[in-house]
């Protein structure tokens, strides 16, 4: 089911309506006066729909998706010999997650892409996550919709977890559009490990660049549901890193590169 603004205000609306007219008659009927029962009934809907409006959009983006996955029953994690630190410690790095998100078109793989090359020449282990890749795979069986969106992410989180275990520096590449979801694979990597960087790359910039055609399908209706078009994006309300995507050309993904480089080398 389609969840966006538009619906939240609709609901809003909806729901008011019958409400504001149970209270308009019980005013007439205490006060026995319509004028002052019509001015209660106008300010009864408009804080309230403003007081719904509000907690729709904080249910949508901060609750709705903190509900724990079910663990399988009869399921026992095994311990190894060789551990993380020991594989960190071989490795001469401290293994973390570096999260792209941003809008597509905004740079995200472009910049991965310059990250890993430079954490590689330096002499890290890295490994990438791009969001066209895996869907080629492990995610090939989801849509785009919002439940399927949010079991990619889940998805990606839990192998992201697995790399970083590995002792690898694991580099994503995803538009990972709501909050919410950020926030769960936040959960699912540990705050610790976890780098946020927002690519932040304006819709404009985004449009004009247009390299995969997706904006143009999506403006005209062949694709639903498509992040900055038809569905929201969540701009990160902390992000660890903010880069900007807006120029075009190499030496401004690799002065991002440098940028993502210069706030991790001491983690990492």
């Amino acid at each position: 089911m389609k969840v966006d603004k538009k619906r939240h205000i609709f609901k809003s609306i909806t729901w008011r309506i019958l409400a504001t007219v149970i209270t308009i008659a019980l005013a007439w009927l205490i006060s026995g006066d319509v004028t002052i029962a019509f001015h209660i009934g106008a300010w009864e809907v408009f804080l309230k729909m403003l007081v719904y409006y509000f907690h729709e959009r904080f249910w949508f983006k901060y609750i709705r998706f903190k509900k724990k996955t079910k663990k399988p029953k009869n399921i026992f994690q095994q311990s190894f010999r060789v551990d993380r630190k020991e594989r960190e410690k071989q490795y001469h790095q401290s293994s973390k997650v570096i999260w792209l998100t941003g809008l597509s078109g905004s740079g995200k793989s472009a910049i991965a892409n310059a990250t890993e090359q430079l954490l590689h020449t330096k002499g890290y282990k890295t490994y990438i996550l791009d969001g066209d890749n895996v869907r080629w795979g492990l995610n090939a069986d989801l849509t785009f919709s919002k439940k399927d969106r949010e079991e990619n992410i889940r998805r990606v989180a839990e192998v992201a977890k697995l790399f970083a275990d590995s002792g690898t520096i694991v580099i994503t590449a995803f538009i990972s559009p709501y909050e919410s979801t950020r926030s769960m694979a936040k959960d699912v990597i540990g705050k610790d490990d976890y780098i946020e960087v927002y690519v932040d790359t304006s819709l404009e910039s985004c449009m004009r660049r247009d390299v995969k055609g997706l904006y143009k399908k999506a403006i005209a209706g062949e694709i639903k549901d498509f992040t900055g078009i038809n569905d929201p994006y969540d701009i990160p309300i902390n992000p660890d890193i903010i880069v900007n995507g807006n120029n075009d050309g190499d030496k401004n993904i690799d002065l991002c590169a440098n940028t993502i480089f210069e706030n991790v080398k001491n983690k990492i």
